[in-house]
């Protein structure tokens, strides 16, 4: 898995920021619109057999979450955005430059004793990390540490790398495993700094494509 999942994110490295975003990109899976979550208004989206079916994409574990919604940005959606990528979704300026994106990608793991657990999610971390950034030379990886999506115990390395016309982008990549079965998901997080208010890079636990990954469960 950890060979496929290399594979899939050197696939990606080109589609995960871009300065702007063009109209083709219009949202397309909002569901249940202004459904208050957590204590914010935003859009539920439900990635499931369902949706599997409609884009002709495998979901081997499916999930949902809320997106925040504010009349300061706009929200584009993408099914099947290249690779193995199931999902992503891009938060907007109204000129259309984006701010941060996030994307779902799904990963096996065999389940094993904890630490065996925690060493393969580093070294799938490690991985998408480096197929994750045009130039390594150009990259730092800040820290690899535990965190909590919902009430799940999930693994996140947070960078930062060079973007060239993009400039310096903030990088957050999380390994979510499935307390039910051996299908999790990774979440990847670009986020602009030149379209973002980021003194750092722990900055970017604050957007909106980190509040939208808190509310993440699977189903």
């Amino acid at each position: 898995m950890i060979k496929q999942f290399t594979t899939l994110t050197f696939g990606l490295i080109f589609g995960l920021v871009s300065a702007s975003i063009g109209m083709a990109q219009e949202p397309s899976i909002n569901i249940n619109p202004l459904t208050i979550e957590g204590g914010f208004v935003g859009n539920r989206y439900v990635i499931d057999a369902d949706f599997a079916a409609e884009f002709d994409i495998p979901v081997p574990a499916p999930f949902e979450f809320f997106a925040p919604t504010s009349g300061n940005y706009q929200i584009f959606s993408e099914a099947a955005p290249g690779g193995t990528g199931m999902f992503k979704i891009s938060f907007v300026t109204s000129d259309r430059q984006v701010m941060s994106n996030l994307q779902f990608v799904p990963f096996t793991l065999p389940r094993g004793d904890a630490q065996a657990e925690l060493d393969g999610l580093k070294r799938l971390l490690e991985q998408a990390f480096a197929g994750s950034v045009p130039n390594l030379e150009r990259a730092e990886l800040t820290v690899v540490q535990i965190t909590e999506i919902g009430d799940i115990t999930a693994l996140e390395a947070i960078g930062r790398y060079d973007g060239g016309v993009d400039g310096i982008v903030i990088l957050r990549i999380v390994a979510i495993s499935n307390p039910d079965n051996e299908n999790g998901v990774i979440a990847i997080i670009n986020a602009l700094t030149k379209n973002n208010d980021m003194a750092s890079v722990a900055d970017v636990l604050t957007i909106e494509a980190s509040t939208a990954l808190s509310t993440f469960r699977f189903q």
